[in-house]
């Protein structure tokens, strides 16, 4: 387990979430939020998982998760939750991702209705793919919604 944010006393502001992330790793976690909220109109749900998991921010759409984001001393991770379908639709895909989503699509326990993905986003030559791989991963599991026409 890496150094997560615990202290659930004390709610992180975005400023300690992005010195504790440092940069440019925080550059792309920034980019993965307002990925989220420009692509789905939501805002992150701030939770504090306790000691084991720490602070943690919930995308979700119709109380259903979309995708969780923990920050970390010098990193974080994203969890993706794909069903079956969407699972065998990104394995489908496997070679269009950089290395550390295909080794999470590859080395995640599987269950009968998909899996569960924790992606570590940890290496600052990496993380701007990453966070791009983690954006298709989440268009798969859930399409945009759609905007109406302006007339």
């Amino acid at each position: 387990m890496h150094k997560r944010m615990a202290d659930k006393s004390i709610q992180p502001s975005d400023e300690d979430m992005i010195s504790t992330i440092g940069q440019p790793i925080a550059g792309a976690c920034t980019a993965l939020r307002q990925f989220l909220v420009d692509t789905y109109h939501i805002a992150p749900i701030f939770n504090s998982g306790g000691q084991k998991y720490g602070w943690n921010l919930q995308h979700r759409i119709g109380g259903r998760p979309l995708c969780e984001m923990y920050p970390e001393h010098g990193s974080f991770t994203a969890l993706v939750i794909l069903g079956k379908a969407d699972l065998e639709q990104a394995l489908a895909r496997l070679d269009s991702f950089g290395p550390t989503v295909r080794q999470a699509l590859v080395e995640s326990p599987r269950y009968h209705d998909g899996c569960w993905m924790y992606i570590r986003v940890a290496d600052s030559l990496t993380c701007q793919q990453d966070v791009q791989d983690i954006e298709q991963l989440i268009l798969i599991k859930k399409r945009p919604p759609r905007r109406k026409a302006v007339v």
